[in-house]
């Protein structure tokens, strides 16, 4: 199966609505079975923003505060981009 961009909006949208449905289903699962912190945070074709964050945090500037406290060494071996992220949202 060759994975490429839809073309037609449609069709992208009703693909987008069923992908989030599976994604959020195993980010809850994640977050249950392993209990970790976990956040998505997505966007759909027309731009609106999903935001999920599990049951066992106190929210997403928490996490974002923890990852910022990240330091160069720690984000590059990591390979996660917070403190542009973070800054975002604070």
């Amino acid at each position: 199966l060759k994975i490429q961009r839809l073309e037609d909006l449609k069709a992208r949208q009703a693909k987008y609505s069923k992908r989030k449905i599976g994604i959020l289903k195993k980010g809850k699962e994640l977050n249950i079975l392993c209990e970790v912190v976990v956040a998505l945070l997505f966007s759909s074709p027309s731009g609106r923003p999903t935001l999920f964050v599990g049951q066992n945090s106190n929210g997403l500037s928490s996490i974002l505060k923890r990852l910022s406290n990240f330091s160069f060494e720690e984000h590059k071996e990591r390979n996660v981009i917070c403190r542009d992220l973070f800054s975002l949202y604070m």
